[in-house]
C-alpha cells in the first residue's frame, strides 16, 4: 500500500472535503434538501460557513491543516451536542 500512499491520501482528503462541502451547502442554501425543523439558527450560521469553506479548502488542499483542525473541532462539538450525552456511540 506504500506505493499508493499519495493517491490514497488525496482520495481521503477529497472525499472528506466533499462531505463537508455538501453539509455546509445544506445548512446555508438548503441544497440538497432542507434542514430539519427546529435546528437553532446559530448552528446554521456558525457551522454552515465553517463546513462550506473548510470543505473546499480541504478538498483542494489549501491550508489543509488549519481547515481540518477547525472542521474537526466543529464536528467534535456537534457530536457532543447531538449524541455525546445520550450514548457513547451515535447508533445506540
Amino acid at each position: 500500500m506504500r506505493a499508493y500512499e499519495p493517491q490514497t491520501y488525496a482520495l481521503l482528503r477529497i472525499v472528506t472535503g466533499f462531505l463537508f462541502l455538501w453539509d455546509g451547502m445544506q445548512k446555508l442554501f438548503g441544497y440538497p434538501g432542507e434542514m430539519p425543523p427546529g435546528v437553532p439558527v446559530f448552528i446554521i450560521w456558525t457551522a454552515g460557513p465553517i463546513e462550506l469553506a473548510g470543505g473546499v479548502l480541504v478538498m483542494i488542499g489549501l491550508f489543509t491543516r488549519g481547515a481540518a483542525f477547525l472542521s474537526s473541532g466543529l464536528m467534535a462539538f456537534a457530536y457532543w451536542m447531538g449524541h455525546g450525552f445520550k450514548a457513547l456511540l451515535p447508533i445506540a
